[in-house]
């Protein structure tokens, strides 16, 4: 059992209060009044400046001259104080410096408990970690858990501290089958909708739900629909604008007919009747494409000479 070392230290210090006197005082005192009296109500004017400036002299050397003794008498009454001070402070730091290290030997073996009951508790875990189909490392472990007070005496994990370990580890399986479960559901969702599904499954390992994702996919289905029918217009376009460019093709010229294929000048068609053609021809088309598309057809159409007018 400890003792209280404060109950065996008697300390007690001897001290007498020293006396001040000013001899003469009285006779001081009068002085002082007396001044005060004399210069307190003078006017000074231009006359009588020279005596105000020599009184003004006078009376700094006076003030001068007590407060040096003040001084004086202080520096040799404080001198047995700070001789007192010095020593007590000596004995002080003296103490203080077992105590600390007294202090560091506390946290030394403060810190081998702690980690003491971080190694039972890590080994607690790793033992009923498989009761819940889930790996140790996966556990986040709470500071608060290696505080002495959730051990017992014989360095076991208390009742509420080991309540509290397997609710996380609980909360970890429900996580984890909901993880496979959404997995599931979205690489079926995926395949049923056309799409690969590793790269959507791969999300649901990084916080996202099934929910959320499948709303994803319908959104990117219908891109990929609208983006088909696009290219399929843009098809067909392409189509009537090669039709309409092979009719010009073969339009008659000087009563010849010009292959499609070679561009080579034909014989006259038996069923061609020759007959005086008119100058200018009128046709009307009605042409769906593309704007480059419809740029390049007008580009030749009046490189051929041939006018158009916008119905």
């Amino acid at each position: 059992m400890t003792t209280d070392l404060t109950t065996q230290l008697e300390f007690n210090v001897d001290f007498t209060p020293s006396q001040i006197t000013i001899n003469n005082e009285a006779k001081l005192k009068e002085l002082v009044d007396a001044t005060i009296a004399r210069y307190g109500t003078l006017v000074f004017t231009d006359d009588n400046i020279p005596e105000a400036k020599q009184a003004k002299a006078d009376l700094n050397k006076v003030a001068r001259l007590l407060d040096d003794q003040r001084k004086a008498v202080k520096k040799e009454y404080s001198k047995p104080l700070k001789e007192f001070e010095t020593k007590i402070n000596g004995y002080t730091n003296q103490i203080k410096l077992v105590s600390e290290g007294i202090n560091e030997s506390i946290s030394t073996f403060e810190e081998l408990e702690k980690a003491k009951r971080l190694d039972k508790l890590v080994s607690t875990i790793e033992e009923i970690s498989p009761n819940y189909g889930i790996d140790s490392s996966e556990l986040t472990i709470n500071p608060s858990w290696l505080n002495k007070g959730n051990f017992t005496t014989k360095g076991e994990l208390n009742k509420k501290t080991l309540e509290e370990v397997t609710f996380q580890m609980k909360q970890i399986a429900d996580a984890n089958k909901r993880i496979e479960n959404d997995k599931a559901i979205i690489g079926n969702y995926a395949k049923a909708v056309g799409l690969e599904p590793e790269s959507w499954v791969a999300q649901i390992e990084n916080g996202l739900f099934a929910s959320d994702l499948m709303k994803q996919i319908d959104a990117t289905v219908v891109a990929k629909r609208e983006r088909e029918e696009r290219e399929i217009k843009e098809q067909q376009a392409q189509a009537e604008y090669e039709q309409a460019m092979k009719e010009l093709k073969e339009r008659q010229i000087d009563n010849n007919v010009i292959d499609q294929e070679t561009g080579e000048i034909l014989e006259d068609s038996p069923n061609i009747q020759h007959q005086e053609i008119e100058e200018f021809e009128i046709v009307e088309l009605r042409l769906t494409g593309t704007h480059e598309q419809l740029t390049a057809l007008n580009k030749f159409i009046t490189g051929e000479g041939i006018k158009v007018e916008v119905m």
